[in-house]
């Protein structure tokens, strides 16, 4: 009888572990395929490197939003330091230190958008939560035109506007993904 009580606790175990494990892929090809803006490889990649370092791991789209928006914002954090040192750069032009400037602004206000949008998901406003994501979504893509406004005027954020781009389109998507199943 014991054999049969550790084999059961054994594949409820198993169970657990099979389940979890897809679920970063499974809803990352759901979103992907639902949002032309959101790359399959790009979503898996980062999720799955933050579900390693997030205890505990993500078991349900719920955690798996939850986890998206902080990854967004610890990322938006590191893009707020990248500014502030770019910033010290000398070799920047005034109108290079003025987009910059505006880039600081920017992802700060981000930041504040975001932990309103951890609040409202929180809390079930899923409208809220969605209308605080895009006005984080809409950060990167003006830092980048703020460059783009000067002719041969380069970003030095444009791998890094590209990837806060995509992690706040994932929130968006599993936002609206988890608004759908709830």
């Amino acid at each position: 009888m014991q054999f049969a009580s550790y084999l059961l606790i054994f594949s409820i175990f198993l169970f657990q572990c099979s389940n979890g494990s897809n679920l970063i892929p499974q809803s990352c090809k759901e979103a992907a395929k639902n949002d032309p803006n959101l790359g399959y490889d790009f979503c898996a990649a980062s999720l799955e490197d933050a579900s390693s370092k997030w205890h505990p791991p993500p078991t349900n789209l719920e955690d798996l939003v939850g986890m998206s928006i902080q990854l967004t914002k610890s990322n938006g954090t590191n893009m707020v330091s990248i500014i502030s040192e770019l910033l010290k750069n000398k070799s920047f032009d005034q109108y290079a230190k003025a987009c910059l400037r505006d880039c600081f602004d920017l992802y700060s206000d981000s930041l504040s958008a975001l932990d309103d949008a951890v609040v409202a998901f929180k809390s079930k406003d899923f409208d809220t939560a969605n209308i605080k994501v895009s006005a984080s979504l809409d950060c990167p893509v003006t830092c980048e035109d703020q460059f783009n406004d000067k002719k041969g005027e380069t970003s030095p954020l444009t791998k890094e506007n590209h990837g806060y781009f995509q992690l706040n389109v994932i929130s968006l998507a599993f936002i609206q993904m988890f608004r759908q199943h709830y």
